[in-house]
């Protein structure tokens, strides 16, 4: 939701904006009569059906609008074809700027960056690939275009959202320009998923379906951060990679769909205090019925408890209210959970609180809950199995040595970014990724905690203590 301060939300203009939607999903051999997957990659025929249907979306005028000729679609390009659609789409917008990609991210071992493929790319080669940084410097060139939005529907491209402007500007984020808001289908270090058989693409299906459907009860206007929330909520319903998201400056109001699901219907007021007015008393012991069977099942709870205290484990500690005591050898202070991400707007992450006393207490079930149900990074593992995790950690006898640092970094001030917060001390480190997380009212997750004496080299830039 966008808060408030923030200005009032328009569509972007349909006649000012640009759409440029670029597909690879088929991959020439090279002549090759056999295909050796350790060079050659995979075909993607969803990858078509999802840019074209999603190109029809932005021109149908229930959903955006976008003029015929302001909406290319980019099949099979060459490298050289590929930069060239994006330059001329960034020159001609001056509202709006759409760059959707969807195929093959790669990451190479000695070319840094996301790359993305075209049909001559192979594994092995990759000056075969287009660098994702080639694109972003047309985006950053393209100084006249109010709003950049990129979409990118493959492999690694959670990579794109925290590479800097320039190999000599460490602190300079990839999206740092005016309006811009940055999709990724996935992680820097996971793969998107794309299952034979289906339509289309497990991201693209869903932002696609939710342009489709819209929202129900939802705004008139679906903003880019609506559509991450959404498409998120639904990928994580089925188990499937987590997209990413980075806005800069206003990017998260950027508005390229109106909502096709209709309004909740409303009768009219005076209908409504007619209906009131026959039926209050009746609602009234309704209400008061609720009330007395909700205290009969209280004391009935209690009464069948075994040893009558409300605990039913019948643990020790002191407490009788059947919640777990704090651990010994933990002072627990007050969480960290209110923060400014640069535009002056306060924000409030309510699961930061959750796990700070949720490790006070060494409740173990409470943190795997807030924990990003898409991978969770560890020192041993990266995007692992909550359940694993916590099966883990559960087996340790030092749970003081494991959950104490974990309790004072979320009562510090963390580090603040587009892409989420990080709690540092140089020594231990826990992260909190944008996206809706499992927590009521959540729109970060816990997504990472560290330490920093034995975590992966490629890992290291996390321990700088902020």
């Amino acid at each position: 939701m966008i808060q408030s301060g923030w200005p009032e939300l328009r569509l972007s203009d349909p006649a000012k904006s640009r759409a440029v939607l670029i597909e690879a999903h088929e991959f020439a051999r090279n002549g090759a009569g056999i295909r050796d997957p350790r060079r050659h990659l995979a075909s993607r025929p969803s990858v078509e059906r999802g840019c074209r249907r999603l190109a029809e979306l932005f021109q149908d005028p229930a959903v955006w609008g976008l003029y015929r000729e302001n909406c290319h679609v980019v099949s099979q390009p060459t490298r050289d074809a590929l930069l060239g659609a994006v330059h001329d789409a960034a020159a001609a917008a001056t509202d709006t700027l759409v760059v959707y990609y969807a195929g093959h991210g790669l990451l190479y071992p000695f070319s840094t960056g996301l790359h993305l493929s075209v049909p001559e790319t192979t594994k092995d080669k990759p000056f075969t690939a287009v660098r994702y940084e080639d694109v972003r410097g047309i985006l950053l060139g393209a100084v006249h275009v109010r709003r950049k939005v990129v979409i990118l529907d493959c492999c690694f491209s959670g990579t794109a959202l925290r590479e800097s402007l320039s190999s000599g500007d460490d602190a300079t984020l990839l999206a740092d320009v005016q309006g811009t808001s940055v999709l990724a289908a996935s992680p820097a270090t996971q793969w998107a998923l794309a299952v034979e058989g289906e339509q289309y693409p497990a991201f693209t299906g869903e932002l696609i379906a939710l342009l489709e459907a819209g929202v129900s009860g939802g705004p008139e206007l679906l903003t880019m951060a609506d559509l991450f929330d959404h498409v998120d909520r639904s990928l994580m319903q089925k188990n499937r990679p987590r997209p990413q998201q980075l806005n800069r400056d206003r990017g998260a109001s950027i508005c390229i769909a109106r909502n096709q699901a209709p309004p909740l219907h409303q009768e009219p007021p005076e209908n409504r205090e007619e209906q009131n007015g026959k039926s209050g008393s009746g609602r009234r012991r309704m209400l008061l019925a609720i009330g007395l069977l909700v205290v009969f099942a209280v004391l009935i709870y209690f009464w069948l408890l075994p040893d009558g205290t409300g605990r039913q484990d019948g643990a020790s500690g002191g407490s009788t209210s059947g919640k777990p005591s704090v651990l010994p050898g933990i002072t627990c202070g007050k969480a960290q959970t209110t923060f400014d991400t640069g535009d002056g707007v306060k924000r409030t992450e309510v699961s930061i609180k959750v796990v700070h006393d949720a490790a006070c207490k060494g409740d173990f079930d409470a943190m795997e809950v807030a924990m990003d149900r898409g991978g969770f990074d560890i020192t041993e593992s990266m995007g692992a199995d909550p359940n694993k995790v916590i099966a883990m950690w559960k087996k340790r006898k030092d749970r003081t040595a494991l959950l104490r640092p974990l309790v004072t970094l979320l009562e510090q001030k963390p580090e603040v970014s587009q892409g989420g917060l990080t709690f540092s001390n140089g020594r231990y480190v826990t992260t909190w990724q944008r996206g809706a997380g499992t927590q009521p009212d959540s729109h970060l997750r816990w997504s990472g905690y560290f330490d920093c004496r034995h975590i992966a080299e490629s890992m290291s830039f996390m321990c700088t203590a902020p």
